[in-house]
Order: C-alpha cells, then structure tokens, then sequence
C-alpha cells in the first residue's frame, strides 16, 4: 500500500475535487481509502487536497483519465499528485504511461 495527497487547484478546485473524490471512492479497491475533500482558501486561491491510500498503479490511471475527460471543459485547474516519498506530478503535464511508471516506480520502492 502506498499514500498520497491529490491536490486540485483554481477556480472550480473544490467542485472538481468533490468530483474526482467521487470516481476514486467508487473504484477503490480491498484495503484502499479516499479521505473527504479538504478544502483550503488563501488570498483567493481555492485548493482542495484528497488522501489516498491505494495499491497499485489503478489508481493513478482513474486520476489521469478522469482528468482527460474533464480537460475540455477546464478553467485554469491544476491537479496534482503528491506521492509519499515527495514526488510531484501535475497531471497535465504527464501522458498516462509516465504517471503510472512514476507511481509503479514509488510502488515499488515501498
């Protein structure tokens, strides 16, 4: 098992987090936890975090394409995933397979 933080960043970050939140939690596996979104405000920027506990690179796969199917309707979003061991990936910045070989990589450091 592995834990990490998705952070969602911008205008509509706490509705899109709600809903990212929603597709993880519905997906989740045996042993595997989504916390409720928290949300944060500072000088008008809006970040909503998510914990994660997960066990494989699944995970990472319904984060990218849940990104990819909102991408089009985006207004200056970011969405961010922290792994345990520090590492930052934003999700528009990364094709699939190199979000789950990153993953897949901290996975199997663990």
């Amino acid at each position: 098992m592995m834990s990490a933080t998705v952070t969602v960043s911008g205008a509509l970050a706490q509705s899109w987090a709600g809903e990212l939140q929603a597709v993880l939690e519905k997906g989740k596996g045996p042993g595997e936890s989504v916390s409720p979104v928290q949300v944060e405000r500072d000088a008008g920027l809006t970040v909503a975090v998510i914990a994660l506990v997960f066990a494989g690179v699944d995970t990472a796969k319904t984060i990218w394409d849940w990104w990819h199917e909102q991408r089009p309707k985006q207004a200056e979003v970011v969405v961010t995933v922290v792994l345990a061991d520090g590492t930052r990936v934003e999700v528009s910045g990364v094709e699939r397979a190199e979000l789950d070989g990153i993953v897949q990589r901290a996975l199997n450091r663990r």
